[in-house]
This record gives C-alpha cells, sequence and structure tokens, in this order.
C-alpha cells in the first residue's frame, strides 16, 4: 500500500492571504506514493469552493507539454532535433539568411534563433500555417544562435512543425499525443474549452490597488506557447509521467529515455527570474524548462504567466518527485511560487525546514506597487522630460487619420472620435495623447504578459500628411514602421 504524502496547507493559505490570491490549486507525485492534490479559495463569481477538478490556464507551461509531443515525434522518426526547418516546411523564412537556412527544432526549443519577442503581432486569428508565415518580416534582435531569446512565437512555429509532420493540428496532436495516454481528461488547448468547462477559476489581476476580475486572454494564435488548460487531477498524472522520464503509468513509453534526457539537458545559458545562490536560480534552458540544481539535486522548472493566471511545475529527475502550482492571480507570483515550490520539495526531501516566505517576499506590507511589475512605461524611459499639449494645439487630425500597414504586423489604424485621436491595432483601441512635435503617448497596450505605455511618432509628407507610424511593438529592435496604405 503506498504512503500518502503529507503538505502543510496552513502555509500554503497563509501565503495566500497574504498575496492575495484567490484560488490556487496544488499538485504533488513521488515515486512509491500516493499522488497528492489540493485547492484553496473559490471559483470567483459561481459561488463555488475551488476542488482538484477546478481547471486553470497553464500558460507557458505549455511549453514542455509541446516540447514532449516533439520528443514523441522524433521518438518516432517524424521529426529530429538537427534537421532544418526547411527540409520540413520548403516555405520557412526568416529575416535572417543564416537563421532561415539553418535554424532547427533545437534552436527553437532553446530559444536560441535570434528572432525573440514580437507578442506585440499576436493574438490574431489565424491558423499556425498563417501566423508563421508572418516571420520572415520580422526584426531578429540576436545574431543566430549566440543567445536565448524567450520567445512565445516560434514555440508556435515548433506546433507548426508537428502539424506538418503528422497531417494533424496541433489541438488534435496534444489530445492524441498526451492528454489522452496520460488519461488528462480534464486538460485542453483553447480559450473556449477553458471557459465552457463549467469548473474554472476566473483569472484576476491588481489594478490601481484593487483586486479586478479579467476575460480570458485568447492564446490561440501561439497556442503550442501558451494556452494548455489543466486541473490539480489532471497535473499529478503528467508530473508522473515526467518522474517516470517519458513512460505512462501503465509502463507504456511514450520517449525514449534517450530522447527524454536530451529533452532536459541545458542546451544554452538563460538567465533566471531569481537571483542569488541561496534561491537556487536556474543556470540555463533545455527544450521547454529551465535547467538547474536544488540542494545538490538536479531540477528542472518552468513558469507559466499570462492574462490573470499564473503556474510553475518542476521535478527531481534522480528524486522522481514532481510538483506543480497553478493560481488566477496575475503579478507578482514568483515569490510565492517558489517559496511553496521549495517548502513543499523539501517536505518531501526531508530537509531542514526553511522559511522560504520570509527569503522571497520583498516587504509586509505589501503595496499597490508590488502587483505593478507587468507594467512598462516604455514613453517615459524614452522621453522623460517630455511634455503633453492640449488636443486643440495639434496638427488637424485629418492629417493623422488612416490606415497603415507593416509586414509581419498588419494593419493599423488611426481614427478620430469627439477632440482626439486613437491608435487602433490588433484588440487594442488606444488614445493617443499628444506632445511637443510629432509624439504621441500610447497607453496601455497588451503584449503577452505586459502592459506597455508607448511613444508613437509620425513622418509627414511636404504636405504635413502623416504617411508613417512608428509604434516599439518590440523595445529590442527598431521602432516597427506602418506606412499609410
Amino acid at each position: 500500500m503506498k504512503k500518502n504524502i503529507t503538505i502543510d496547507t496552513d502555509f500554503i493559505q497563509e501565503e495566500m492571504c497574504c498575496w492575495g490570491v484567490p484560488t490556487l490549486a496544488l499538485s504533488v507525485v513521488r515515486e512509491g506514493m500516493e499522488p497528492f492534490t489540493a485547492a484553496f479559495g473559490d471559483i470567483a463569481e459561481k459561488g463555488r469552493t475551488a476542488d482538484a477538478h477546478t481547471a486553470f490556464c497553464i500558460a507557458s507551461c505549455s511549453k514542455a507539454m509541446t516540447s514532449a509531443l516533439a520528443a514523441m515525434l522524433v521518438s518516432e522518426g517524424k521529426l529530429n532535433y538537427d534537421t532544418p526547418v526547411v527540409e520540413y516546411l520548403p516555405s520557412f523564412a526568416l529575416a535572417d539568411p543564416e537563421a532561415s537556412e539553418n535554424t532547427t527544432l533545437r534552436d527553437i526549443l532553446c530559444h536560441r534563433t535570434g528572432l525573440g519577442g514580437h507578442d506585440g503581432i499576436w493574438p490574431v486569428p489565424e491558423t499556425l500555417d498563417q501566423f508563421t508565415h508572418r516571420f520572415r518580416y520580422l526584426l531578429p534582435s540576436a545574431p543566430f544562435r549566440k543567445k536565448a531569446q524567450y520567445s512565445n512565437i516560434m514555440y508556435a512555429l515548433a506546433g507548426r512543425l508537428c502539424e506538418q509532420v503528422t497531417g494533424k493540428d496541433w489541438s488534435a496532436l496534444m489530445h492524441e499525443y498526451i492528454f489522452s495516454p496520460l488519461k488528462m481528461d480534464e486538460s485542453s488547448c483553447t480559450a473556449d474549452r477553458l471557459t465552457r468547462s463549467g469548473n474554472w477559476a476566473v483569472p484576476h489581476q491588481v489594478i490601481e490597488g484593487r483586486l479586478t476580475s479579467l476575460s480570458v486572454w485568447n492564446t490561440d494564435t501561439v497556442a503550442p506557447a501558451a494556452s494548455v488548460n489543466s486541473t490539480a487531477a489532471d497535473m499529478t498524472r503528467w508530473l508522473d509521467f515526467l518522474v517516470r522520464k517519458g513512460e505512462t503509468a501503465e509502463g507504456k513509453r511514450l520517449i525514449e529515455e534517450s530522447v527524454f534526457e536530451e529533452m532536459i539537458s541545458k542546451q544554452i545559458d538563460f538567465p533566471d527570474f531569481i537571483s542569488g545562490d541561496s534561491l537556487f536560480p536556474s543556470d540555463g534552458y533545455a527544450f521547454g524548462w529551465q535547467t538547474g540544481t536544488y540542494k545538490g539535486r538536479r531540477i528542472r522548472k518552468h513558469t507559466g504567466k499570462i492574462e490573470g493566471y499564473s503556474s510553475i511545475h518542476a521535478f527531481l529527475p534522480e528524486e522522481k518527485l514532481g510538483v506543480a502550482i497553478m493560481m488566477n492571480l496575475h503579478s507578482p507570483t514568483v515569490s510565492i511560487m517558489h517559496a511553496i515550490l521549495y517548502t513543499v520539495i523539501d517536505s518531501l526531501l526531508g530537509e531542514k525546514k526553511e522559511n522560504w516566505s520570509e527569503k522571497f517576499r520583498p516587504k509586509i506590507p505589501l503595496t499597490a506597487a508590488d502587483y505593478d511589475d507587468c507594467t512598462v512605461d516604455i514613453f517615459r524611459q524614452r522621453y522623460p522630460q517630455a511634455e503633453s499639449l492640449e488636443s486643440s494645439a495639434m496638427i488637424p487630425p485629418s492629417n493623422f487619420v488612416g490606415t497603415y500597414f507593416a509586414p509581419g504586423y498588419g494593419q493599423l489604424e488611426i481614427i478620430s472620435e469627439g477632440n482626439g485621436l486613437f491608435l487602433c491595432f490588433r484588440q487594442s483601441k488606444l488614445p493617443l495623447q499628444p506632445y511637443w512635435g510629432n509624439l504621441f503617448r500610447a497607453e496601455g497596450f497588451k503584449a503577452d504578459i505586459l502592459t506597455l505605455h508607448l511613444p508613437v511618432t509620425f513622418i509627414f509628407d511636404p504636405q504635413g500628411k502623416a504617411v508613417c507610424a512608428q509604434v516599439p511593438f518590440e523595445p529590442l529592435t527598431a521602432d516597427i514602421s506602418f506606412r499609410r496604405v
């Protein structure tokens, strides 16, 4: 008879109370012991208490599942980590000719293609094939294979490769290769499936000091990077698969052992969110996993964050121990997730108890500013002394109004309503505050987990009519130029 796992749930609830987390779910597995699940808090706006079957979006923890799917296809001989993408997708191209010719699945999965960020181009209503066609127009921000740059959009390409060699779409592949064989019957990978599940945690963010419910952010465009929804019960099955190194509970091997080891082996240096040796930061990136050690033991982990959801999953291969935490709070989350993660791991390893909460928590009491770490004011960074204008002093709005286009980014519109101008791009309609010269400020643009306050500048023709709008949707490259059409 297997032993039960014992977890200090009072500590978890204390952490939730401190940080104001509405709902949290925990999954723990250890070889030879019964899996442990727990859920805390209520399902907002539904009058129900959360349980082990409450669904959360696990955001970028999805990358490890996409990596596992790719590893299964490598094990079957349908994919190879080191075959150039163009041999699978002849139409594939990036702006860098060297990267176009030589990018492989290995480069994609460890973020070293030179193409990072560009989260401003999604969500859009496109298939993976249509979406990845945009990449040839996007400027790289590092030389090919020289630096790790976290990229959601390149993980979309990994999913596209899986589609190409199987003839099936990514969602169907996830169900066939992962959810079904692991009996993850409550998991899905579209925003619509989450909200139709009937038992799901509503996403939240602290905005101007108030806990605020949010709409579900549709990540379907970059589904292989961030769209998996799961429950505490299902995550125990995923963790069990990991500690078994690619084998199901029934003993069926889905990933060859050598391929599994390659999947979790460091490929490139990669900075962690945390620093300081005493906090055990990761040292690199594998395929969908950050690599490192915890108290002398190998640990593989990955965090996830998307609009109103945060998660972390981690496992210690040699100890056959895995932990997953999911919650419906946007930010901050590194502190609470790591404090719980390390406390649980220490308990199961029989390590001396440490006050991880005190080590990770910056200060008490928390202020509104502690919850604002995902807001980036690029405008003020670039123009710290800029002064705004009254709308009546600006160039006539008709000189700006029109449709603009940038390859890779698509269509942007400038419209006039009342006495002001608005920038309409993707799903955003942002008021433009005029400043001296050709400068405007657009507040509140959503790019992945960030809220950006952006400078918008215009280029004029000799008649004073705007012919180009420039916006730093990707801060690591030159401003994106949208030309009037």
